[in-house]
């Protein structure tokens, strides 16, 4: 019998274990799929702008939760970084700054 396909079970095991560690280490800023902040809706990008005047935007995912499609734009203003969640109409669903 080949050692093969046990190593490949191992590594595949041991880097599940690695994504779950890292992912519950709040290192994971994102969830969904990134997109270039130039392909976010004007919607999105007004609803920032209206909540954080002046802001910087940073980076952006797109993502499905429970059926609907939102955004999460990392912003930073006044010096502060932001996880903002928007609908694709230009609701703004969840602000979580970070520390």
């Amino acid at each position: 019998m080949s050692s093969r396909p046990r190593r490949r079970v191992r590594g595949v095991r041991l880097l599940g274990a690695a994504l779950a560690l890292w992912a519950g280490s709040g290192l994971a800023v994102f969830a969904g799929e990134p997109i270039p902040l130039e392909e976010l809706p004007v919607a999105v990008v007004e609803a920032i702008e209206q909540r954080f005047p002046g802001a910087q935007l940073l980076a952006a995912e797109r993502e499905h939760d429970d059926g609907r499609l939102l955004y999460e734009v990392k912003v930073k203003s006044e010096g502060a970084l932001y996880e903002v969640e928007v609908t694709e109409d230009g609701v703004v669903v969840d602000v979580d700054r970070e520390d």
